[in-house]
């Protein structure tokens, strides 16, 4: 009985453990692909020459677009 019990408590928990690793490949899959698509449209949006400060400036940029969205979405998820 004993063993029963703690086969079952593995299988939960390692299915709980492997849905969330699941989820987790598809975000940093989806995160790859907006990565690439918010590099065209920087670089679409603004041209120019492609040096270090240049690769920073954007870098900080979208650093502060997303922490800002980040925020917003965080106060939604907390208001209901």
């Amino acid at each position: 009985m004993i063993i029963n019990g703690e086969v079952l408590k593995f299988t939960k928990t390692f299915r709980n453990n492997f849905t969330t690793l699941l989820i987790s490949a598809l975000g940093l899959v989806a995160a790859l692909s907006w990565n690439e698509a918010i590099k065209e449209a920087v670089i679409t949006l603004l041209p120019g020459e492609r040096t270090l400060v240049y690769k920073f400036y954007i870098a900080v940029t979208i650093t502060l677009i997303s922490v800002t969205f980040t925020y917003f979405l965080s106060k939604l998820k907390t208001e209901r």
